[in-house]
């Protein structure tokens, strides 16, 4: 049996891919707090610091089908390797940074939104090749796991960071977790670079261009894409929403929100757990309709449940619960989308599926921010639950009746 097809822990690369992305989230996550937090201080400007969140996500719109097509192009692990290292080299103009100069933050955003946009391609790519086609849902709930864990260390990380040793630090901390995440991508064994059996006559065409058509020419890969686009416009306008939610209808502040927030991080690790338990018994495509229909009822209760009851535990409990659909979403449209693309294309879709989801978050968050002062924050998060509501019936109409139909034919 081919070593891809053994138990999924005992599969040495899948296990360096995993522990090598969740390093690498760390800092990625060390630098999404650190970097406006930085700037805040400094500046007490609410404009500069959204700049910094403006130009993160410009750059994955913008570049996230390039950097796909890169990655296609090239040696997936060699790839990994690189932009791991260049990652460190682009963390240098923050020794440059002073209260009086603030420019090379900027410039640290954008070069690290340019590798990263051929870094998650890459690693989006490779998962498929180094385990079993049976084991994608399953793999992808350890990577779940690991992007949660990779959020609640980076983003304490960041914050500790700044407030103890400055911008130096965020610099030296930031510069270590790529450096181990490229150690991981190196000690993988070569196969992983090599194509998998089967893929022999994949197109030499790496362009763009051939990856749109490619899109175009399967439906259910743009039907998931659209879903991944809508869901992210519901996800950019959480975070304002949030915090208005929780100061106007719970009486809370600065802990509360926190406190409540973390609850769904911890819920997700735990759904992790139970989605690779369940992942031989669930098509990707159900796991991800069915997670968004859930997360559609969890945060409708949430959401309308002030009327009722402002005990935080009942928040507590309801937003941890959300961690489960939220997963099982995540997880099985990542497993889907890994499914339904041929090998030779499968960095371009990753790219093009981050640049869909950037510009989501970002409409989301302008939409926020534009429409909060005419409705209230209880309204919004109600268009939050249709919007999560009709990704999971795209998802059901769209991608799970043609592949079952395609499927009994």
């Amino acid at each position: 049996m081919p070593s891809r097809e053994r138990g999924l822990w005992r599969n040495r690369d899948f296990a360096l891919l995993v522990g090598g992305t969740t390093v690498n989230g760390i800092g990625d996550w060390l630098l999404e707090l650190a970097l406006p937090l930085f700037v805040f201080l400094e500046t007490d400007s609410g404009i500069a610091t959204a700049a910094v969140y403006i130009a993160r996500l410009s750059i994955g719109v913008l570049f996230g089908p390039f950097g796909g097509s890169l990655a296609d192009r090239w040696p997936l692990r060699t790839t990994l390797v690189s932009t791991n290292l260049l990652q460190v080299g682009a963390l240098i103009p923050l020794l440059f940074v002073t209260s009086d100069r603030l420019w090379p933050v900027f410039v640290v955003v954008v070069l690290q939104g340019l590798i990263s946009s051929v870094n998650d391609p890459a690693g989006f790519a490779l998962l498929p090749r180094i385990v079993g086609s049976g084991q994608i849902v399953q793999a992808n709930s350890a990577m779940s796991a690991g992007g949660s864990i990779s959020r609640l260390v980076g983003a304490a990380a960041g914050g500790i960071a700044v407030a103890t040793g400055g911008i130096v630090v965020v610099a030296i901390a930031d510069a270590l977790t790529f450096v181990l995440a490229a150690l991981a991508a190196w000690l993988m064994s070569p196969a992983a670079d090599q194509r998998p059996a089967g893929d022999d006559s994949a197109s030499d065409d790496t362009s763009v261009r051939s990856g749109f058509r490619e899109v175009r020419s399967r439906p259910t890969i743009g039907a998931v894409i659209s879903i991944q686009g809508l869901a992210m416009f519901g996800f950019g306008l959480f975070p304002v929403l949030f915090i208005a939610f929780v100061t106007d209808y719970l009486n809370g502040g600065g802990t509360e929100v926190g406190v409540i927030r973390a609850s769904a991080a911890f819920g997700g690790l735990v759904a992790a757990g139970l989605i690779a338990g369940l992942a031989a018994r669930i098509h990707p495509a159900v796991l991800m309709s069915a997670g968004y229909l859930m997360f559609a009822v969890v945060a409708f209760l949430f959401v309308n449940a002030p009327p009722i009851t402002t005990a935080i535990w009942v928040y507590l409990t309801l937003f941890a619960l959300s961690g489960v659909p939220n997963v099982a979403s995540q997880v099985g449209t990542t497993s889907t989308l890994q499914n339904l693309a041929p090998p030779d294309v499968l960095g371009r879709i990753g790219g093009l599926t981050s640049a869909v989801s950037a510009l989501g978050i970002g409409v989301g968050s302008l939409a926020a921010g534009m429409l909060l002062g005419v409705f209230t924050a209880r309204t919004l998060f109600n268009v939050q639950v249709a919007v999560l509501l009709l990704c999971g019936l795209i998802g059901v109409v769209f991608v799970v009746r043609p592949m079952r139909r395609s499927s009994t034919r």
